[in-house]
């Protein structure tokens, strides 16, 4: 991970970095939050930075943190009250979003099923503009058999979709509930779909032929947050 806001926000949230390097221009702010946390690091030069930056603007400070175990997979049922599911969310920026996104609407946790980006690349890192680091993410096995068997402990589950039986406000606002969202192109599948209590859609007024996911996205849990 890079950039000084992003290190600062992992290391208020206590997440465990194995080293930095910095450049002299940093400031002394950032060593000093270092030293604190036991974080070893090392001074380099510009040209240094650059080489190892995978930004194009590097922003004089890169970190190597170390994965945290609650990323696993996860087998029982979640006691969050609303949950959002990623279906297959391949883009990088898109999932970032997300996870920024559910952090805005107090959402502990992100379901991923397969094919969707790794959540601690380093472009779903930076998109998610340090939510990463207070938004467990999770991957079961098997999503279909996972929604089952949430579905039997009495969660509801909603599908985006543009032509979805539902609008926002239909949405319910207590209980264990779940927005599911899909793929950018092809969204949420048939067979995802058909385990959900009821597709919703957002209904617009102008020419564009969808909204952006991670717009949809957070039109939909405000929705199912805030009524």
């Amino acid at each position: 991970m890079e950039g000084p806001e992003l290190i600062k926000e992992a290391l208020r949230q206590g997440w465990p970095l194995r080293e930095a390097h910095i450049t002299l221009k940093t400031g002394k702010e950032l060593s000093r939050l270092l030293e604190l946390a036991d974080v070893p690091y090392d001074l380099c030069s510009q040209s240094e930075m650059e080489r190892i930056s995978e930004a194009k603007t590097p922003q004089g400070i890169v970190a190597i943190a170390q994965l945290p175990e609650s990323s696993a997979e996860r087998e029982s049922a979640t006691l969050s009250e609303v949950l959002l599911i990623c279906e297959c969310v391949s883009d990088p920026g898109n999932l970032g979003t997300l996870l920024r996104t559910a952090d805005w609407f107090g959402l502990r946790e992100v379901i991923l099923g397969e094919g969707s980006a790794d959540p601690f690349s380093p472009k779903v890192v930076r998109a998610s503009a340090g939510s990463i680091f207070r938004v467990r993410t999770s991957t079961p096995p098997n999503l279909s058999e996972w929604l089952k068997r949430e579905t039997d402990q009495g969660r509801k589950f909603f599908a985006a979709h543009v032509n979805g039986e539902l609008l926002p406000k239909d949405l319910p606002a207590k209980g264990l509930r779940g927005l599911v969202v899909g793929h950018e192109k092809r969204g949420v599948s048939k067979q995802i779909a058909d385990l959900c209590q009821a597709t919703v859609r957002i209904e617009g007024s102008g020419r564009a032929e969808s909204l952006n996911l991670a717009v949809a996205a957070g039109i939909l849990l405000h929705a199912l947050v805030k009524q």
